[in-house]
């Protein structure tokens, strides 16, 4: 009991949870809806070499192809997001790409998350960061 006594928590720096977009209870259920299943190419379980990604079932006899209720399901028209969350994020912010600092600027944290583009660099995108941690932003692509 004594030992116990002796350990002090020490905090290395305050956790701030992620930014959160401000939905209405609407476009929460939209998002909830926009869910689908994982297309899954014909017999890609039984094979090694096949991979997940989706390739469109073309036999003559194909089960998949045919719609059985007993394989995978096809992408079809009916999978599509409702208009109002198309588009979105997951988490429910419309995406920005940003190249600089200044791109930065006219973002509204309330729906908006930015997402830092492939070709900025180390330098760049740090300032990016701090700039968006400033302004209370959601970074997507944070790295870290």
């Amino acid at each position: 009991m004594a030992e116990e006594e002796d350990v002090q928590i020490v905090e290395e720096g305050e956790y701030t949870p992620k930014q959160k977009p401000s939905l209405d209870e609407e476009t929460r259920e939209l998002l909830k809806q926009r869910e689908k299943p994982r297309f899954r190419r014909q017999q890609q379980y039984l094979y090694a070499k096949l991979k997940d990604t989706w390739r469109r079932p073309k036999g003559r006899h194909s089960k998949q192809r045919k719609g059985k209720s007993y394989r995978p399901p096809r992408p079809k028209i009916g999978y599509g997001a409702p208009k109002k969350v198309r588009g979105l994020h997951p988490s429910g912010f419309a995406e920005i790409r940003v190249h600089n600092v200044q791109g930065v600027e006219g973002v509204d944290p309330e729906t908006q998350a930015i997402r830092i583009a492939g070709t900025v660099g180390g330098r760049k995108r740090a300032a990016i960061i701090k700039k968006a941690d400033e302004e209370g932003i959601r970074v997507l692509n944070r790295g870290v």
